[in-house]
């Protein structure tokens, strides 16, 4: 009687899985009808009408005589995982060092399949892997599940039909049909299991002494590759952060002097090699020393962060903005703009448009020199910022005219 009601139990829980499963299909398929065009859905409708649920019994019987038991989460099993994807290695695609371990593993071990496979929150994912096809597996498939219980052990299982840990595994039951089963845990200089080095047979054996070190070994030398792709990963990134703030300002999150003359020759050769008609803008800050002296360097950072900030946003992200000092702009533009007095126009706009909306204890004011740059002319970087900054003075001292 216990055991009739244990299959019942058994049935209804694979057919509950089973139709969690299908639900998903459906709904995923609803989404299909819906995205697709008539005549499409009307194929899939047909698909649908012609489906028989009956099919779905011949599964209800195996996977009722599946009976495996559930697998234990290390204690540090969150830790374990921030481990793993700090290394940035899973899925990634498959690399000649880790490669020559596994052929190494399989070679000493004298197994067909050997694998370097990493555990994370519902799969074991293959590094590198002889003799498997298969990319991945579900986690509760995993012997090396077991394996990363106990870290510092070699897990050995030499005949799988006779452990009955794994005597119903698919892996086990099924393709491609486990029998021997050794795996050394990859584990971090912080003693984190975050994946196996494994080697499996397909028929029962035991490996010696001799060869369980090697594994052992083996395991410690893909650690060690691991740690060395994310070191140089490390420095490449630092470099890059490094360069990154060689040529950006520090107190508008713009590019300093460095930074534009770096790119906007690299854009000019670009323009000059394509036809391309492009724009280099000098801007001045006016006031901004009474500003300082009457207000405080508090609300002189902040009129040139706004500065900075209205210029980045009346722009594209593919133009270059910089700060060059003090309160001094620059800007590269390409040749979306017809002529000068457009540009004049679109900032006056935009700078007008910013002290209408901003509730500040002053008013921003740009003065600003345009230079155009065509292929014909032929001007460098230099010549075109020089030839920016006259006008640019050439507008405040206009400006300061007006006023008089």
């Amino acid at each position: 009687m216990n055991n009739r009601a244990s299959r019942r139990h058994e049935e209804d829980n694979a057919i509950q899985y089973l139709c969690t499963r299908f639900n998903r299909l459906l709904i995923a398929v609803a989404e299909m009808f819906r995205a697709y065009r008539f005549d499409t859905r009307e194929k899939i409708l047909r698909l649908l009408q012609n489906f028989q649920p009956s099919k779905l019994f011949c599964l209800k019987f195996r996977l009722s005589s599946v009976k495996r038991q559930l697998v234990a989460l290390p204690e540090n099993e969150a830790e374990r995982l921030k481990a793993l994807e700090d290394y940035s290695i899973v899925d990634t695609l498959p690399e000649q060092g880790f490669d020559d371990l596994t052929a190494l593993a399989a070679y000493i071990c004298k197994t067909p399949i050997a694998l370097i496979s990493l555990i994370d929150a519902d799969r074991q994912w293959f590094k590198s892997k002889i003799g498997l096809k298969a990319k991945e597996i579900p986690r509760d498939w995993a012997f090396c599940s077991y394996t990363i219980l106990q870290p510092q052990e070699i897990l050995v299982v030499t005949n799988a039909i006779k452990d009955e840990r794994f005597v119903n595994n698919p892996l086990v039951t099924n393709n491609p049909k486990i029998r021997f089963y050794a795996g050394a845990s990859l584990v971090t200089p912080n003693g984190f299991a975050i994946g196996t080095l494994c080697v499996i047979d397909t028929i029962p054996r035991q490996l010696s002494s001799q060869q369980l070190d090697a594994l052992y070994r083996l395991s410690r030398q893909t650690i060690a590759q691991m740690e060395l792709i994310q070191q140089i990963r490390n420095r490449k990134q630092a470099e890059i952060e490094g360069r990154q703030l060689s040529l950006t300002d520090e107190l508008t999150g713009l590019h300093n002097r460095r930074g534009f003359f770096l790119l906007a020759e690299q854009q000019l050769k670009i323009a000059h090699r394509m036809k391309l008609l492009c724009w280099v803008i000098f801007i001045d800050l006016d006031g901004l020393k009474q500003i300082n002296d009457t207000l405080g360097h508090d609300i002189g950072d902040a009129l040139i962060i706004n500065a900075g900030r209205l210029l980045k946003q009346s722009f594209r992200n593919s133009d270059i903005v910089a700060r060059l000092g003090g309160d001094e702009f620059i800007v590269f533009i390409s040749s979306y703009f017809k002529d000068a007095d457009g540009i004049q126009e679109h900032l006056q706009a935009n700078i007008t448009n910013f002290n209408q909306q901003q509730n500040c204890s002053y008013l921003l004011s740009m003065s600003m020199g345009i230079q155009r740059y065509s292929s014909e002319s032929n001007m460098s970087l230099e010549q075109l910022v020089a030839r920016s900054d006259e006008l640019m003075y050439a507008h405040k001292r206009l400006k300061r005219q007006s006023i008089n």
